[in-house]
């Protein structure tokens, strides 16, 4: 199984306006996980306790390298990276890895 974790930092530092982009975040996100070889994933928000931490975490868990490759190859994921990098977004770093 492979795992795929995305940190995200939200580029508005107005606070209305990061809630909004990070609910709407999670909704676009989160309703990928109906596409194939997605086993689950989720997006979660920092508690907000300590100064300094990213707003959102995504934690996907794929079948195979060839089902995370189709995830990020999708035009539904796609469009979420361009809205994403259309100012949204100012920073990410991902990891993935193979937990068998």
């Amino acid at each position: 199984m492979i795992h795929h974790i995305v940190t995200l930092e939200l580029a508005s530092s107005d606070p209305e306006i990061r809630s909004s982009q990070a609910h709407e975040l999670v909704r676009r996100l989160e309703a990928l996980a109906d596409l194939p070889g997605v086993v689950s994933l989720r997006v979660h928000h920092d508690l907000g306790l300590v100064a300094g931490h990213w707003e959102l975490v995504l934690v996907g868990q794929y079948e195979d390298v060839a089902a995370l490759e189709a995830y990020q190859s999708d035009p539904r994921h796609l469009e979420i990276v361009a809205w994403m990098n259309d100012g949204v977004v100012s920073a990410r770093s991902t990891v993935d890895y193979d937990a068998a």
